[in-house]
């Protein structure tokens, strides 16, 4: 018996970064600065027992926490690599379960972040049975180098008190030009960088660079410096040249501005989904695809997949009533990594099918993942296709 399989679409808008983009808000601990701790993170990866180094990466992100919990020392993550050397299968190291059991893969103890980074990452290939393990190194904010701030301020990608003060330490000791990146003043002409200049990222990376400037009298941008980036120098002298061609409000001299820029690759596609194997125990009725009322939400896409253009899909398993409740939902498959298959057990769990006769017995519901390219198209859709 072949596998019936209904398909849940989404269809969301990336827009280019640029000098307005507002940095990622996520949840910062109530410790406060002084008493911050950063966790450093560094990587060994090995495929079938052998060191490897990929041919592209990007910066993790640096974490924070407090000093009774500097406790998360290192996490890792399984992967493969495919012939193009991208990687695809990212979760959690599991136990190998019986071939006649359901395939279940469980949260993995790496972050969704970490995940899309590897995601992100190309290697040469193929390669299986690869381990990245991500080991933290804990450091006092008053220990921090600038290079640590640095890839807190463009990396982690905050905002709150602990952002504040990562940046008054990065704008130097006579700094007064506060925490707005003009010193509060309006601008007269602001200058954008040109995003084609230099080396742009492969599918779903990104790069950075962090400028500090000051203002004289006349409103004029002066001193434009790179404070450090993630080393494309071209685009470092491309912001440059537009923060140097930025006039705000004449008034009072401001010094030690500081601000972020960041470029993207295009949207990295998701991995071709493979077809479904025979499964004797399913007993899924064909009207499923209509009866089944999808209740897929932008907000169901993994944000940290999302902020990076990486597309992916989940196959969810699940059972409906004759009522229409759903239950003993499972992913049997996702890619390229699990947060795809944790997202889409949600989407599955929070949706209904229409009462009927028949009730439903290990439905597949392939769950897709799919980013709009038109700029400024906010709508989200989801589609409902019964398929043989």
């Amino acid at each position: 018996m072949r596998a019936i399989l209904f398909g849940l679409g989404l269809a969301l808008t990336m827009t280019a970064p640029g000098w307005a983009q507002a940095p990622v808000v996520r949840h910062q601990s109530a410790t406060s600065p002084e008493q911050v701790v950063f966790l450093i993170p560094s990587t060994d990866i090995q495929c079938d027992g052998q060191a490897v180094k990929p041919t592209f990466s990007d910066d993790l992100r640096v974490e924070t926490t407090g000093p009774s919990r500097a406790d998360r020392t290192s996490v890792s993550l399984s992967f493969s690599v495919d012939d193009t050397g991208r990687t695809f299968d990212i979760r959690a190291p599991r136990t190998a379960t019986p071939s006649n059991s359901p395939i279940i893969i469980p949260t993995g103890i790496g972050s969704e972040h970490e995940q899309a980074a590897l995601a992100a990452w190309r290697f040469d290939g193929p390669r299986r049975d690869c381990i990245m393990t991500i080991r933290y190194t804990a450091k006092p904010f008053i220990e921090a180098t600038t290079g640590d701030l640095l890839r807190y301020f463009a990396v982690t990608r905050t905002r709150g008190p602990i952002r504040d003060a990562v940046a008054v330490r990065l704008a130097g000791p006579d700094a007064n030009c506060g925490e707005e990146r003009r010193g509060g003043r309006a601008p007269r002409t602001v200058s954008y960088p040109d995003y084609k200049i230099g080396q742009r990222p492969p599918p779903g990376g990104r790069s950075w660079t962090v400028v500090r400037w000051d203002v004289d009298a006349d409103g004029r941008a002066v001193n434009v410096e790179t404070l450090g980036s993630a080393g494309d120098t071209a685009f470092d002298a491309e912001t440059r040249r537009a923060v140097s061609e930025t006039f705000v409000e004449s008034g009072a001299p401001l010094k030690g501005c500081v601000f972020n820029f960041y470029r993207y690759g295009e949207n990295l596609r998701a991995p071709v989904m493979q077809q479904t194997s025979d499964d004797p125990l399913q007993n899924c009725p064909p009207e499923v695809g209509a009866r089944f009322q999808a209740r897929a939400t932008p907000e169901t896409y993994p944000q940290a997949f999302r902020d990076r253009g990486i597309e992916g899909w989940a196959r969810v398993r699940f059972d409906f009533a004759t009522w229409g409740q759903i239950g003993n939902v499972g992913v049997i498959d996702a890619q390229p990594a699990s947060a795809f298959g944790e997202s889409g057990v949600r989407v599955v769990q929070t949706s209904r099918a229409d009462s009927g006769f028949q009730a439903g017995v290990r439905c597949v519901a392939p769950v897709r993942y799919v980013l709009s390219q038109s700029p400024g198209d906010g709508a989200s859709s989801t589609s409902v296709n019964a398929a043989d």
